[in-house]
């Protein structure tokens, strides 16, 4: 009888069957402290530089970081703050994901706050807001006896929970204690923006300028249409440094690849994208078609991958041709979609998207529109965000115009994989 250790080492033992330790691909970016990152992030010298550059200053900038969903922000920001912390040792370096229905100065607050642990009214500030610390606070109060003076003793009561009044005033004043400490100055990492509404993010950005313009650096994310379409152009000022994320070129895409899977490999540290065995359990064949496939956008590169190598483990293959790559890339279009859970009305539009091949708000005709049941591109915006984020649509990168086009990958009926469109990958695929 097969138990269930059993499937665990057939399970692992199909992975080592592939020359790897464990399937390297994450589909959310590796943690902060994470060694592993490091090895793994690629590309964006460009950009990289251009923050680096500003904190060679002692002037308190403000920088934003825009790009499409799944373009790789969080993994850039998260980079960045690494090597902050490894270079800028005298700089508080903090992170959080803008959480829902807070303000930016308490999101602000609770970040500077938790990388001061041994600031007793920093952690004070969190078991006020309900935030766990890693130990509790309490209230010391003497009670005396008759005469006051020889029977005094302490008591302790748990500090009572409530809500954060004065977040503005508070996070000044944590911030003017960080500085007595780190005296490179505090930088505080905003990422996630886009994922509140864009309404509610404008008013909470037209509330903030006062903080961002204070004593601490700040690095905000976002979607570069809505909410960072406006900051962009009305609050164009409020930024010392804006960066635009593109997707990766076919080059990068494909080191990417030689650095995920060496960070996994089994007596084999080849990183020359030259030598076939940078890329092995993948024929360089198969390598080249995968990341054309990933289109340069680093999540769906992600959950490609992660998905192919399962398929391929599930195969008992020993390596990745062709053949074993349609077979992952079939499992993958069906998983994005099932994670994707779209209702009838969204798939629909996902139908229609893949049988037009581009949706262009200077193109679709009013009858198209009827159609799809709404009465403008405007209204269709959103059904075509919410494609975008399950990675089953992607916006062109056009000033001119707001263009849609379906990412597809081979059917279930499909035995070979589809012809390319002309992608930044295909002039490299030649090569």
């Amino acid at each position: 009888m097969t138990t269930g250790e059993d499937i665990f080492d057939q399970a692992a033992g199909n992975i080592e069957g592939l020359g790897l330790t464990e399937i390297p691909f994450t589909e959310s970016p590796l943690d902060l402290e994470s060694e592993i990152r490091d090895r793994v992030f690629t590309g964006r010298e460009k950009e990289l530089r251009q923050v680096f550059n500003l904190f060679q200053s002692r002037e308190r900038r403000r920088i934003l970081v825009y790009g499409q969903i799944g373009i790789g922000k969080s993994a850039f920001l998260l980079e960045v703050l690494s090597v902050l912390r490894r270079k800028r040792p005298k700089m508080l370096v903090t992170y959080i994901s803008l959480p829902a229905n807070l303000d930016l100065a308490t999101t602000a607050l609770i970040a500077v706050a938790r990388e001061m642990s041994d600031d007793d009214w920093a952690q004070r500030q969190l078991n006020e807001m309900g935030i766990p610390t890693d130990k509790a606070l309490r209230d010391r109060t003497v009670e005396a006896g008759a005469n006051n003076i020889f029977t005094a003793k302490l008591s302790e009561k748990n500090v009572p929970i409530n809500k954060l009044q004065y977040s503005t005033i508070s996070l000044e004043t944590l911030i003017e204690r960080a500085q007595k400490k780190y005296t490179d100055g505090v930088l505080i990492a905003i990422d996630d923006l886009d994922k509140r509404n864009p309404r509610e993010v404008r008013d909470l950005m037209h509330d903030a300028q006062g903080i961002l313009k204070g004593r601490a650096w700040f690095m905000l994310t976002g979607h570069p249409q809505g909410t960072m379409g406006d900051l962009l152009t009305v609050e164009r000022g409020l930024f010392d440094l804006q960066i635009p994320l593109k997707e990766l070129d076919a080059k990068t895409t494909y080191q990417m690849l030689v650095n995920y899977l060496n960070s996994a490999r089994i007596g084999n540290d080849c990183s020359d994208p030259n030598n076939p065995n940078s890329v092995l359990p993948f024929t360089q064949e198969a390598a080249k078609s995968f990341c054309m496939k990933s289109r340069g956008k680093p999540r769906l590169f992600n959950r490609l991958g992660s998905k192919v190598l399962a398929t391929a483990a599930d195969l008992q293959a020993e390596k990745i041709d062709s053949e074993v790559l349609s077979q992952g890339l079939k499992a993958a279009s069906r998983t994005l979609r099932e994670q994707a859970a779209l209702n009838a009305k969204e798939e629909q539009i996902r139908l229609f998207l893949e049988q037009r091949g581009l949706l262009s708000d200077e193109e679709i005709k009013i009858e198209e529109l009827e159609q799809l049941g709404v009465r403008s591109f405007s209204e269709l915006m959103p059904y075509l965000e919410r494609l975008e984020r399950a990675d089953l649509a992607q916006q062109s990168d056009r000033e001119d115009a707001t263009v849609y086009e379906p990412i597809l990958l081979p059917a279930a009926n499909e035995n070979e994989l589809p012809d390319s469109d002309d992608t930044p990958m295909k002039s490299y695929l030649k090569d």
